[in-house]
């Protein structure tokens, strides 16, 4: 055939080309209708344009981030009625906002399409599958109500301040509360759907020196010249010296603040922190989320322009001079911000691995994805230097609930030494102080081939730990399956009648257990720790008869300690140690205060303290 069609002349040979084509098109056009007909999904003719449920109320349940989220959703014969929210184990400050927006825009606009709150993706996925959960079994068809938003309306709006604060943490909201009462005029731009930050997501713990609260709390020998030798110290000594000097002398003053002139609750007692021979650590009351609460109460009593959803994306430069920010909100408006003084506040840059050393390749990530360094790149795009970059705020005891990511046991492990809880390493052995400093810990963990040590407890000390974990985000349905999974998957929670039981479920040396269990009780009952010199008041009780319980305790880290480079007027520098004129930056997006670790609550004194000052320093520009 290939030979007859060579040697035919022209005219044949123009009609088989065409002849061949055609059947060349016929024969696509079969297999498209081949492979449309084979296509699985159910596709509108079939299911049928019109929307319709059984009348009724149904209840739909998904998983979030840190436990399940059930709804309970009414139905007419045509359109969702109403939304209730049934249970949550998600974390309160973060799922509020998304349970007061999202049900109200699905039920408004019969669509489970509605934007995620920013801040709350996991917790607004978890939701809207939830729903439609319910609209299935309604016998609704959830593809109809998927609605695609059409494309958003650009525009772009100028806008002229004297103060911009990009991010609505602690520190952000100190800069622009500060800012306001010095008599300036503020925008506060928030990229997430509500204020708060890290600070929210935290223990709400901070370092008070100095303030009227330690007083009152019966602590009266305190000095900044004390404070500033203990995170010195804790911080490795490569802290710049005038910055954490700075810190020192003013935090008491700008905590005193947070009371009179923000609002925050205080506590009835200080909190004793290992790394502080003092007593200077201060839990707010509500935690993070209590405090920044009173902060976001207190910016609507004010006059601060505060724009949520709203993102910045670059500084705007005249020359070398930062004077402004431009930013996008979620509704695609680009805002062109003209500033006498542009803030970074934005936090730091967890999230980023890519930015932060291989050596931390087995410690686990306890913070928001948020947290990915927007300041810290919009710092740098302006020619700005940074110092201190690599490290972070590292704590010992974490649980790796998923790869790479944390949860905390804070509140449970410290609890624990109160009773018998000690740290072993996998040959059975105790290593360190429990009551020691928590970079004592961490080194030792470090130490450690797969980077962990186990928390044991007798029953009653595990009962006290597990007591104290509900508010970490650690739900109890969670703590229930790492419980029944018993060390096979997910972070181990060990268990077993015997310590022979518990060890081999673990992966622990039994015979050195047993040994460090009958040395450790000859130590309580003695009075003293011969080994470590754990504190007499926490050698109170002997580990008692199983059953007994090893949990993991890895290095967890939320704060980066690195940022941008300052001046104590918080002004940044360039890499020529020039100031770059408008531009500041406070909080974890400014560097070089804690050194290369940092004292716990160190974080929301320093966002506290720096906005709270830079509020007094603008005033005088």
């Amino acid at each position: 055939m290939q030979r007859f069609i060579i040697i035919i002349g022209g005219f044949m040979k123009k009609f088989i080309s065409i002849l061949l084509a055609l059947v060349l098109t016929l024969s696509l056009v079969g297999c498209g209708q081949q492979k449309e007909e084979a296509k699985p999904e159910t596709n509108k003719e079939e299911a049928g344009d019109a929307i319709s449920f059984k009348a009724g109320k149904y209840t739909g349940k998904a998983d979030g981030h840190n436990g399940s989220v059930e709804v309970e959703v009414e139905f007419s014969e045509d359109k969702i009625v109403s939304i209730e929210i049934v249970n949550s184990e998600e974390t309160e400050h973060l799922a509020k906002v998304v349970y007061e927006t999202i049900p109200a825009k699905i039920v408004e606009e019969q669509n489970l399409s509605v934007d995620s709150v920013a801040g709350a993706t996991v917790t607004s996925v978890a939701l809207k599958r939830a729903i439609a959960d319910a609209v299935t079994q309604a016998g609704g068809n959830p593809d109809l109500l998927d609605k695609k938003a059409e494309d958003k309306k650009e525009e772009t709006v100028e806008l002229e301040t004297d103060v911009v604060v990009v991010g609505g943490g602690s520190a952000g909201a100190s800069a622009a509360l500060s800012a306001e009462q010095a008599g300036l005029s503020v925008i506060l731009l928030e990229k997430n759907a509500m204020i708060g930050g890290h600070t929210a997501l935290s223990g709400g713990l901070s370092i008070v020196t100095g303030s009227k609260i330690q007083k009152d709390l019966g602590v009266t020998n305190d000095t900044s010249e004390a404070c500033y030798e203990d995170m010195f110290i804790n911080g490795g000594e490569k802290s710049v010296p005038e910055l954490l000097k700075l810190y020192c002398e003013n935090m008491g003053e700008s905590t005193d603040w947070t009371f009179d002139y923000v609002g925050a609750e205080a506590p009835e007692q200080l909190t004793k922190l290992g790394e502080n021979k003092i007593d200077r650590g201060l839990t707010y009351v509500g935690n993070g989320k209590g405090l920044m609460a009173a902060f976001s109460n207190k910016l609507k009593e004010t006059k601060v322009d505060l724009r949520l959803n709203t993102e910045a994306t670059q500084l705007i430069m005249d020359g070398k001079d930062v004077v402004g920010v431009e930013a996008k909100d979620k509704e695609g408006t680009t805002y062109k911000i003209k500033a006498k003084s542009t803030v970074l506040a934005s936090g730091g840059y967890g999230s980023r691995k890519d930015l932060l050393p291989e050596e931390l390749g087995n410690f686990v990530y306890y913070g928001a994805s948020f947290s990915n360094g927007d300041g810290l790149r919009m710092g740098e795009e302006a020619g700005a230097d940074t110092v201190n970059m690599g490290y972070v705020e590292l704590f010992e005891n974490g649980v790796e609930w998923m790869p790479g990511i944390a949860k905390s046991t804070y509140n449970g492990s410290m609890a624990a030494w109160d009773v018998s809880g000690i740290l072993v390493d996998r040959n059975g052995n105790r290593v360190v102080n429990e009551r020691g400093s928590g970079i004592s810990i961490v080194r030792k963990q470090q130490e450690q081939e797969d980077g962990m040590l186990f928390l044991l407890m007798d029953q009653k000390t595990y009962d006290t730990f597990s007591s104290k974990i509900p508010g970490t985000g650690i739900s109890d349905e969670m703590l229930e399956n790492w419980l029944e999974n018993n060390g096979s998957k997910g972070p181990i929670f060990a268990h077993g009648e015997s310590v022979e039981e518990v060890a081999k479920v673990a992966g622990v040396d039994a015979e050195g257990l047993k040994s460090t269990i009958e040395k450790y009780n000859s130590f309580v009952e003695n009075g003293k720790d011969e080994d470590f010199d754990r504190p007499k008041e926490y050698l109170n009780e002997k580990i008692g008869d199983g059953p007994f319980y090893l949990v993991e305790q890895k290095p967890r880290y939320a704060t980066t300690l690195g940022g941008l480079k300052v001046t104590t007027d918080l002004e940044v520098v360039n890499k020529d140690g020039q100031v770059i004129n408008g531009l500041y930056a406070i909080g974890d997006t400014a560097g070089g205060v804690r050194g290369d670790d940092s004292v716990p609550g160190a974080d929301v004194g320093w966002a506290i303290t720096s906005g709270y000052l830079l509020g007094n320093i603008l005033k005088t520009k």
